[in-house]
């Protein structure tokens, strides 16, 4: 009989002691031996998937960091090459042709001797000329000296030096050539003479000419009443208090004479506070880096940092259980110490996972700088910093380390209490009939209590997406906890049916340990990258939810400039009159339930409920309004001085003979309530307009039970279609006015989830399905000996091949369905506790991620057993 070296039987050389050793003799004996052990080469090959995950692991490490950026590199895009900012905030707000500030507050900072000083003014309201209407952020300083050397890069042409000239940022989002004009706000022509790329956004900005803004047209503020630009100082961060009082004299001075706003009171009454508190320096930014999307997102990498190494290794003890068994009685058969002979394999196989470990880490670095790269030149900004590779890669190594001794430990413990066994039998059940094994099995048993309980108590407590990942983690390691009881489950459902499937189960069943590691690697995976996905879909839904138009199909709503629930103003009005777009079709004015001051009105609303309600003159009126006929019942409530709720509205009715009262408050007082109202529920697409609203009821209705009613509202025009919607627009943008107060119908954008989460979730698959192919083959590699002897003793390759794709298909189903438990409890709960969360399980997605795990593990099988021959069992 041949030995395979390293596996089983005496070698030449072997070390045999011929009397008792000493504590440190043992230990280099099981050195010794786990050198000799350890030039096996099936124990190398089965720790291919402590390579795949540490790789995977450190790719994903740094392809994450590569997505947040460090405080200096936050500094540098808020301070450019300055060192501190003060002023944005503090209350002064430049209406367009102010020049007066800014003139007061230069020659302050220059008595200040802040010398090296700039202004730097911006507008977030300023609206291009385009239909549908379009706001962007308007920035103006002298761009000439290059203030943002790290955020700004000029692609073409030059920087804007003079008022009236701009350069456009992102000029994909923004057509704009060097040489044209550029209309905004009505009739204000720029000049374009430099296009850049910001490297902090995608979307434009215009870096305006020195002095554009004081040359702007005061009457801009009669047809834009909310156009403004505030202002930051930047400078060196030196002489700070004499900046902060420069700023805060010219502030106080801007504040005389103005309304008694909130902001203008405060500066006059302590403007030093004021603008103190809108200090930032360059120390403050490089001390708060951006919180980095590991920190966010713990189910995308500090879970399986943790969890896929452990199992990994698990896995190697699993798969070499059977031969660490033989090699173990092998040695003591010729007089090695059991303990020794027990430590020796699994010292062997420590080293080779080690090694494997340090491989995959430093393979895993390089696989994530090429995705670094990658991610940076599709994204077009600068990766972050990468200062700390260190501590995740030890962290690696030592979960490697840890659950290597743990196993290792526990495979020297249960050989101590073993009697001999002849190579090859199964000893699972004696094992577990054992006081040390009773003893193991209770300690598990607790533990899976203790993490079943944390789970169910950690999910009442679940208010955020990273909360519900860390759950996620939670209800892993419970269900890790309980794998023998469901290996043991799945021993009873498998049927014993005819030969092959007698093979099937009687194997699984006498080689438990590696079938229970196999089992438990491929739950942490499918359950990491299921629940990532699914959770990953339901952020999407939920935003997709949130993301309606302003109006539905064919509506147009004249509203106020400061809010969608105030009146359009009457130079509007006059504006969309004439423009001839709108005649013959029909205009509802809709008021909401509310009266007195704005800013602290009284409102009309359910009781026990924030949202207000809306008012209509006839029930034709609601029709237009909702986009909805109203049936026979609706119509009745309407009549009967009833309401219609909204039936995605919190506790709307769901019976026709429902009655709710109304309350009338200010802020969080009630000032009184209405008698029980008839109601029912009207089911309502989504709209930008209505949000905040429950529900609608006649204005008559309104009055008779004296509720706050707006004495005018917003204009609703119905039957529009977008060409006219679109030429309106433009109508009120060529007279001058903020096209914002027509609110025309746009389908939103499709919502697009953070590269971060793309990229976790393209990781966690890729690292599901290469260790699904390392673990199958590793386990077929395991049973092929087992396999040639059936196939040595008369049964026919095919149904050998057959044995080996059950018991994957087996396994692989079973953790599928455990992945599916984990992926989709945390979601539930999400749903569940957060309001506004949409619960949404992207099976296509998860069927297709199957089909691939799947797949590759019938490759992998296939490929590893297609060489099955007698002769392999003659040499086994």
């Amino acid at each position: 009989m041949t030995h395979e070296p390293g596996t089983h039987g005496r070698t030449t050389g072997d070390p045999i002691p011929s009397v008792p050793l000493a504590y440190g003799g043992r230990v280099r004996l099981a050195f010794r031996l786990a050198r000799r052990l350890a030039r096996s080469k099936a124990l190398a090959r089965s720790v291919a998937l402590v390579f795949v995950a540490a790789l995977l692991v450190m790719a994903m490490f740094v392809t994450l960091r590569t997505l947040s950026l460090s405080g200096e590199q936050v500094a540098d895009n808020e301070l450019g090459r300055f060192g501190a900012k003060v002023g944005y905030g503090s209350g002064v707000s430049l209406l367009p042709g102010d020049d007066t500030f800014v003139e007061d507050l230069r020659s302050r900072l220059r008595a200040a001797g802040a010398t090296d000083a700039e202004v730097v003014l911006s507008a977030t309201d300023v609206q291009l000329n385009t239909a549908p209407a379009r706001n962007v952020t308007a920035l103006e300083t002298a761009w000439s000296a290059d203030p943002y050397p790290e955020r700004y890069e000029l692609l073409s042409g030059r920087w804007p030096s003079r008022p009236g000239e701009v350069a456009v940022t992102e000029p994909s989002d923004v057509p704009a050539s060097v040489g044209e004009t550029l209309t905004v706000l009505g009739d204000v022509r720029l000049q374009v003479v430099g296009t850049v790329d910001d490297r902090s956004a995608d979307t434009a900005n215009l870096l305006l000419g020195p002095g554009t803004w004081a040359t702007l047209d005061p009457g801009l503020s009669q047809g834009f009443p909310v156009l403004a630009a505030q202002m930051d100082v930047v400078w060196s961060g030196e002489r700070q208090q004499a900046v902060v009082d420069a700023f805060a004299g010219a502030a106080r001075t801007w504040a005389e004479g103005r309304d008694d706003s909130e902001d203008t009171a405060a500066l006059r009454q302590d403007a030093r506070t004021a603008v103190t508190a809108t200090l930032v320096t360059r120390e403050q930014l490089s001390a708060r880096p951006q919180k980095t999307w590991i920190e966010k997102t713990p189910a995308g990498y500090t879970v399986p940092s943790l969890l896929v190494p452990t199992a990994a290794v698990a896995l190697v003890f699993g798969l070499n259980g059977r031969r660490f068994r033989r090699t173990t009685t092998s040695l003591v058969s010729v007089g090695v110490p059991r303990t020794t002979a027990a430590a020796a394999p699994a010292l062997a196989a420590l080293a080779w996972s080690l090694a494997a470990a340090v491989c995959g880490t430093v393979a895993g670095v390089a696989v994530g700088m090429g995705a670094r790269l990658l991610v940076s030149h599709l994204r077009e900004r600068p990766g972050g910093p990468l200062d700390d590779l260190a501590t995740p890669a030890l962290r690696l190594l030592a979960v490697v380390l840890v659950t290597g001794l743990i196993a290792g430990a526990m495979l020297a413990r249960a050989r101590q209490r073993e009697a001999g066994h002849p190579p090859g039998a199964d000893d699972s059940a004696s094992r577990a009939d054992r006081p040390s094994g009773r003893r193991a099995r209770d300690a598990r048993h607790l533990l899976a209590v203790a993490a079943w309980c944390a789970t169910a108590v950690y999910a009442t407590r679940v208010d955020s997406p990273a909360q519900a990942m860390v759950l996620t983690g939670i209800m892993i390691a419970a269900v890790l906890l309980t794998i023998p009881e469901v290996f043991a489950g799945l021993l009873r459902l498998m049927p014993e049916g005819g030969p092959r499937r007698r093979l099937v189960r009687r194997q699984l069943a006498a080689d438990r340990a590696r079938a229970c590691a196999a089992l438990a690697v491929l739950t942490v995976l499918l359950g990491a990258s299921l629940g990532y996905v699914t959770l990953l879909d339901t952020l999407i839904r939920t935003v997709e939810k949130q993301s309606y138009p302003a109006v539905l199909p064919g509506q147009v709503l004249l509203a106020g400039y400061g809010s969608d629930t105030h009146p359009p103003s009457k130079a509007l009005l006059r504006t969309a009159g004439t423009s001839g777009g709108l005649d013959g079709l029909p205009r509802t004015e809709v008021r909401f339930l509310m009266a007195g001051d704005p800013d602290n009105p009284l409102m009309a609303g359910r009781e026990g409920q924030y949202g207000s309600l809306l008012a209509a003159n006839h029930p034709r009126d609601v029709e237009r309004l909702t986009g909805r006929r109203l049936d026979p019942g609706q119509t009745s409530v309407l009549r009967d001085g009833g309401v219609l709720v909204w039936s995605h509205a919190a506790d709307a009715p769901t019976g026709p003979d429902t009655r709710l009262r109304l309350a009338v408050r200010q802020g969080d007082k009630v000032l009184g309530r209405t008698a029980a109202l008839p109601a029912t529920a009207l089911d309502v697409d989504p709209a930008e307009w209505r949000t905040g609203s429950d529900g609608i009821m006649l204005s008559a209705t309104a009055t008779a039970l004296d509720l706050p009613i707006q004495a005018h509202g917003p204009v609703m025009v119905t039957g529009v279609s977008d060409k006219k919607a679109h030429a309106l627009q433009q109508a009120v943008i060529d007279a001058g006015m903020d096209a914002g107060a027509v609110l025309i119908h746009v389908e939103p954008d499709d919502p697009v989830p953070p590269a971060a989460l793309l990229a976790t979730a393209v990781g966690l698959v890729a690292l599901a399905l290469a260790a699904v192919l390392a673990a199958t083959r590793s386990q077929t590699r395991i049973l092929r000996r087992y396999l040639a002897r059936l196939i040595a003793v008369g049964i026919p390759p095919r149904w050998a091949r057959q044995v080996l794709l059950c018991q994957h298909a087996a396994l692989i189903a079973v953790s599928t369905l455990l992945g599916l438990v984990i992926a989709v409890f945390p979601t539930v709960v999400l749903a569940a506790r957060i309001s506004g969360f949409v619960l949404s399980v992207p099976w296509w997605q998860l069927a297709v991620l199957a089909a691939a795990i799947y797949f590759a593990a019938l490759l992998a099988a296939v490929h590893s057993a297609h060489r099955l021959r007698v002769t392999e069992a003659r040499s086994a």
